[in-house]
């Protein structure tokens, strides 16, 4: 047993200790979390109304939601949008986030929040699909793709490959383009036709 000289020490130790055991029950909290989160996830077979991360975070609190804590801490939802349903969640990315216009070569400046997702990617066991969308206008003479079907198929191919370089399990990842084919806004305007320039990245509800 040990005896300490000065009352400080005394109040020094008990100090640490107690901030141990803060942290201690932080940790257990965020795991209960997670746990509950994935439980719902996999299991829930009736909610049909999607929510952005926003309104999760709104719903769990920001600073004990999972989601907050897999994307919003990461940075992702600064740059995608995140949805969740009853059989997957969907994260959207716009075209000048990840690529320059006309371009399949993924930017710089989108590895380290491509990273971050593959750390959690390699940890979940559920499938993850990547799409790849344009808008309706043709291809430029000088473009080295034949078709929007194309680039958009090359645009879903570079993310998929970033994640099995950085160790996702290729089996868990499917990759297709479907070019202009499936909007979600008109492409009568520009900012119709800069939404539909997009990559979705889909991590599907794992069925038991």
């Amino acid at each position: 047993m040990r005896f300490y000289e000065r009352e400080d020490e005394l109040e020094n130790e008990l100090n640490r200790g107690a901030l141990w055991a803060i942290t201690y029950g932080d940790m257990m909290s965020y795991l209960m979390i997670f746990f509950m989160v994935l439980f719902a996830f996999y299991s829930s077979k009736n909610i049909n109304t999607q929510f952005s991360a926003k309104s999760i975070e709104e719903t769990f609190g920001k600073d004990n939601s999972v989601v907050s804590t897999l994307f919003s801490k990461n940075g992702i939802q600064q740059i995608a949008q995140v949805e969740i349903s009853a059989s997957r969640i969907n994260i959207n990315f716009s075209e000048p986030i990840l690529f320059d216009p006309g371009s399949d070569r993924l930017k710089a400046s989108s590895l380290p929040h491509l990273h971050k997702l593959s750390i959690i990617f390699k940890d979940l066991p559920n499938p993850i699909q990547i799409e790849g969308h344009t808008d309706n206008r043709p291809l430029g003479r000088s473009s080295r793709f034949r078709s929007n079907w194309e680039l958009s198929s090359a645009r879903a191919f570079s993310v998929l490959q970033f994640f099995v370089q950085e160790g996702v399990a290729p089996e868990k990842l499917s990759a297709v383009g479907y070019g202009e084919y499936k909007p979600v806004r008109a492409n009568d305007t520009p900012q119709g036709r800069a939404i539909n320039r997009r990559i979705a990245i889909h991590i599907v509800r794992h069925e038991i």
